[in-house]
């Protein structure tokens, strides 16, 4: 509506030069009479090449580590990359934010200046309600000519992406022996490449140290070579098994915060934690050990990337199926938004 409104001004403008010059064969309003019939095709077409060049870029800004956490803020930097001399005082962004694990999704518009040979770049800031795998994408491009008489569309599939853990509710647990009725006896042989030590703290190296111990993304986070110390052997291990069940979102969201920080005061209390969960695109088992926080993360950040189901027992009903061997896990669901944390026997 605005830019017809100014190009019927603009027409009236015109119209009047055109008049003046008629009845007063003005050079002025000669020259006048060029510029403003010039004028414009030169702003459309400086748009239309401005529209060919501009390019999109969407990435992930870490503030406190590799990954975000849920309800704290998370950054995104939009660049908008122009290498011409055209520019345009008004572009306008269509972006769409996602939580791919949860399925949500939602539209934010931006309304920005292109500048000549450098475009423009600016901090996104987002908010996750939900845990997951959030990503931020450039949809479409309006590009306004300088005169505002036309908007330019350019269609674009451009975005970035970050992992968002889900938050940590810190409770002291004292009576572990529930817990202990879902552990299971470890097999060594069980899984190929298994090492069921315990991990009691993370060191830096030393000379003689086995490299088969280094903490490899540790080491690359710190710049010097850490490594796990494994003291004694497990004999047994805690079973988690959450179902990754969307059916409703509160339901999934009680389900990753309660497993998320279980695992997370279990670990931090020297606990042995066997993650498992349904894969729904390979159908089968996901098997994680977990000894150590930045492992609780990595098994989440691989979690997000799975998809959910519509069945609350799916998880556990395949137990009997594939893992016969499995005397007792922990089972973690939901019901009316509120965690179901069962020791559930096997057949």
């Amino acid at each position: 509506m605005e830019n017809i409104l100014r190009t019927v001004g603009y027409v009236l403008l015109l119209a009047i030069n055109i008049i003046a010059y008629w009845f007063l064969h003005s050079h002025f309003h000669f020259i006048v009479l060029v510029i403003m019939i010039l004028a414009p095709a030169f702003s459309i077409l400086s748009a239309v090449h401005l529209r060919k060049a501009i390019m999109g870029e969407v990435t992930n800004v870490g503030i406190k580590g590799e990954h975000g956490t849920q309800n704290e803020e998370c950054f995104f930097k939009v660049k908008l990359i122009n290498k011409t001399i055209w520019a345009s005082l008004d572009v306008k962004l269509i972006m769409e934010v996602k939580n791919e694990f949860f399925g949500t999704k939602g539209n934010i518009d931006f309304s920005v200046p292109v500048y000549s040979l450098k475009g423009y770049e600016f901090t996104v800031p987002l908010v996750p309600e939900l845990p997951g795998r959030i990503t931020l994408s450039i949809k479409e491009i309006w590009i306004k000519d300088l005169m505002g008489f036309v908007f330019l569309k350019k269609k674009m599939d451009n975005y970035g992406e970050t992992v968002i853990m889900p938050e940590v509710i810190k409770q002291e647990i004292q009576d572990k022996t529930y817990f202990e009725a879902g552990m299971l006896e470890s097999e060594e042989s069980s899984k190929k490449g298994n090492d069921f030590s315990d991990v009691q703290e993370i060191r830096e190296y030393i000379p003689g140290d086995k490299l088969m111990s280094i903490h490899w993304k540790l080491s690359a986070k710190r710049d010097i070579l850490m490594v796990k110390d494994r003291v004694s052997m497990s004999d047994k291990q805690l079973v988690v098994l959450p179902e990754l069940c969307n059916a409703n979102l509160y339901d999934l969201n009680t389900i990753m915060v309660t497993t998320y920080s279980l695992i997370h005061n279990l670990v931090r209390d020297k606990l042995n934690v066997r993650l498992m969960y349904w894969s729904n695109k390979r159908y089968e088992y996901e098997d994680i050990r977990i000894d150590y926080v930045e492992a609780l993360d990595d098994a989440f950040a691989k979690m997000f990337y799975e998809e959910c189901y519509q069945d609350m027992e799916l998880a556990a009903g395949h137990m009997s199926l594939v893992h016969p061997e499995m005397k007792s896990y922990l089972h973690i669901s939901s019901e009316g938004g509120r965690a179901k944390i069962v020791v559930r026997e096997n057949n």
